[in-house]
């Protein structure tokens, strides 16, 4: 007996020895992999400077931005290394908590504030994809960017663990456990019986030096997302016909090559996330979705002087002529960037050159009206809702205003003005297109949406 356990005692530690030197060989090959033969004196603002990830790097350094590297400054520490989620944690319902929390976890990890950072989701009630999503974006790069710091010689990451407690809400549970920070950073998935899920999808333009390999990696993420969104139709019962499904998977085709290539950071994300419910003697389930990119907003592709395409930009530089005379714009409400992103919204607005790119600039709106099409008519619908945030704009779909269709040089086009005329040059309703005075650095769509069983759409 002493004799086998101490064949189990070697064999263990020889194991430690084995990991460890497997350990020290990738930290080794990470360093030369960074640093190569340079011989700088490394220190961490030095590694903030030069090895931060693109994603990170562009929220830290835009000054725009809630997480620009100066604001992180401003953020409230906690000495405990206890941060509580917000009880709604949403960017697009209650934006200034959930901004104020992720640039709190923000500052904690960069400046290092504590050993163990924990997200406590005791307070929480609710979370938002889209809330989540951008909290795990943060610590993928900011986990990646502690590595290279453990490569150097001097270990220049103090934080030594980063971790989520509290979760007892079981809806929340779900949500992290099938597509949240668990199932991310530590892949601790677990699958539910009620939930179908799109796991975080991430596209990096540079990854693959030729069109044709990014042309077939966006073919290869289409058929994923739109399989996830066939899936949760089935669910309730839901089938389309193939001329929806075709219709459907050119949609999400130009929805994530618009992601892709108005993304500064050349990054386009996505992930989804579908529950199942049964309750009251209904059967419904609730679909989420979000895609979001980093990099210039909607109005700054637009204002941009170099945007390719000066015919469009004219045409909103006069409505905006137009609204000034009328005395609509409102400072703070309604100003010319949530102008201009709307009318980017319409069919057949587009920032890239329309010598290029003839059919470009129904992505949007298109993709909007396909998923309240999925979703039914309900009129007793409270759930269902999209939203599209960028800079300081957010639009807001709930079914409150329709898509309609003007014709324009014996041209259909359809357009979403958010207002009883149709008319772009009338103003929107504020309640549904607004200035927000949080700056989101980039783009992003969110939809929540209640589908209800049903049969052929």
């Amino acid at each position: 007996m002493n004799q086998t356990l101490a064949i189990k005692r070697t064999k263990r530690h020889l194991w430690r020895k084995r990991i460890k030197k497997i350990k020290k060989r990738k930290k080794f090959e990470l360093y030369l992999k960074v640093f190569g033969n340079q011989k700088v004196s490394i220190s961490y603002e030095y590694l903030l400077e030069n090895h931060l990830p693109t994603n990170l790097k562009y929220l830290l350094y835009n000054e725009d931005c809630i997480f620009y590297i100066k604001n992180l400054f401003k953020a409230n520490k906690r000495y405990d290394g206890f941060y509580k989620v917000p009880e709604t944690f949403s960017i697009v319902e209650n934006p200034d908590e959930s901004y104020n929390f992720l640039r709190d976890i923000t500052a904690a990890l960069i400046l290092q504030w504590n050993r163990e950072v924990k997200i406590d989701y005791i307070n929480c009630k609710r979370l938002e994809l889209n809330a989540q999503v951008l909290l795990d974006i943060i610590l993928k790069d900011i986990i990646a960017f502690f590595k290279i710091c453990n490569s150097t010689k001097k270990n220049l990451s103090w934080v030594v663990n980063i971790g989520g407690i509290n979760v007892n809400d079981e809806d929340i549970k779900k949500l992290l456990f099938s597509v949240g920070s668990p199932a991310i950073h530590t892949n601790k998935t677990i699958h539910y019986k009620d939930i179908i899920s799109y796991k975080l999808c991430i596209h990096n333009r540079d990854k693959y030096k030729n069109d044709v390999k990014n042309k077939e990696q966006k073919d290869v993420d289409t058929t994923k997302l739109a399989d996830y969104v066939l899936d949760s139709l089935k669910r309730l019962n839901k089938t389309l016909t193939p001329e929806k499904i075709d219709d459907l998977c050119t949609i999400i085709g130009e929805i994530l090559i618009n992601a892709e290539e108005h993304s500064t950071t050349k990054h386009r994300f996505s992930i989804g996330y579908f529950q199942e419910t049964n309750q009251n003697n209904e059967h419904f389930g609730i679909f989420r979705l979000v895609i979001l990119n980093f990099g210039k907003t909607i109005y700054e592709k637009f204002k941009d002087p170099n945007c390719p395409n000066q015919e469009i930009v004219a045409k909103m530089r006069d409505l905006s002529h137009q609204y000034t005379q009328k005395r609509i714009f409102k400072f703070g409400v309604l100003e010319e960037e949530t102008l201009w992103t709307l009318y980017a919204l319409q069919e057949g607005v587009t920032s890239i050159s329309t010598a290029q790119y003839r059919k470009r600039g129904n992505g949007s709106i298109q993709f909007i009206e396909s998923f309240f099409n999925l979703k039914g008519n309900e009129e007793d619908d409270k759930m269902s809702k999209m939203s599209i945030l960028s800079g300081k704009t957010q639009i807001i779909f709930d079914g409150t205003y329709n898509i309609s269709e003007k014709n324009i040089n014996s041209e259909n086009f359809k357009v979403m003005t958010f207002n009883d005329s149709g008319n772009i040059e009338n103003k929107p309703d504020t309640k549904f297109v607004k200035f927000v005075p949080n700056y989101f650095p980039g783009t992003i769509i969110s939809a929540r949406i209640q589908f209800k069983e049903d049969e052929i759409i």
